[in-house]
């Protein structure tokens, strides 16, 4: 679905890239999560996306890095294919550990 827009700059053909539905991926994860009461807040070092708190509990573990827990990596270029959660069953190991401490 793409789209022509018109800027001061001249008009261009706006496509979908891999960059927006990863993020549209880790909106609706986190959206969903808040949903059921985990509130997740992440941070970022291009190309990784950590989950940096849980419920206000600050993450100290690390995944996949060497500066936090890694959730996904960002796509390199925009014709990259969109990426996957790094490690779904570990993520949700996580998300019990922090939860479970708060409660």
């Amino acid at each position: 679905m793409d789209q022509e827009k018109i800027t001061k700059f001249g008009t261009y053909v706006e496509t979908e890239s891999a960059t927006k539905i990863t993020g549209d991926k880790i909106t609706r994860f986190v959206e969903r999560l808040k949903k059921i009461g985990i509130d997740v807040k992440l941070s970022g070092n291009f190309p990784w996306v950590y989950i940096d708190e849980i419920c206000g509990k600050r993450v100290t573990e690390k995944f996949e890095a060497n500066h936090g827990f890694t959730l996904i990596f960002l796509p390199g270029r925009n014709d990259s294919p969109p990426s996957e959660f790094i490690d779904i069953k570990e993520i949700f190991k996580l998300l019990r550990k922090y939860t479970n401490e708060i409660n």
